[in-house]
């Protein structure tokens, strides 16, 4: 038997999608995520060690590689936004996406590589932590 209480009948989201506070939780955690990105390139210029992503912004193609990493906190946030049921899959992607750019940075770069690989297991455990706040099926209590 579960400890949990009952979930509400009146419930209008559909079951596995995020509570309001919980998306709240989650979309605030992504821009504090995507504003720790923006430290982390603003410090690797300062430094004269820019990352994979940021090493080529004067050429003009290659400059759309600046964003690369924002579009992980970015669609996260715009998943959790319109469709709360797969922000677990987005941020498993975000994940992926965080951690590949610190393992390509980790020659060039390795202090930044570190924070990457930091804000990839914030965004994990950010991922993990919000499958707590899902609603319950009303039907099965699961």
């Amino acid at each position: 038997m579960s400890s949990l209480p009952p979930p509400n009948p009146a419930q209008t989201e559909h079951a596995g999608s995020l509570t309001p506070s919980w998306k709240i939780a989650v979309i605030v955690t992504h821009v504090l995520i995507a504003g720790s990105l923006l430290v982390l390139a603003i410090s690797a210029d300062t430094v004269g060690k820019p990352p994979w992503w940021l090493a080529n912004r004067t050429s003009g193609l290659f400059s759309v590689l600046s964003i690369v990493p924002f579009l992980a906190p970015v669609g996260v946030i715009m998943a959790t936004i319109r469709a709360s049921r797969f922000t677990p899959i987005a941020g498993l992607a975000a994940t992926a996406l965080l951690a590949a750019t610190s393992v390509v940075d980790i020659s060039r770069s390795p202090g930044i590589a570190l924070g990457e690989a930091i804000l990839a297991a914030c965004t994990a455990l950010t991922t993990i932590s919000a499958f707590a706040g899902r609603n319950r099926s009303v039907a099965s209590g699961l």
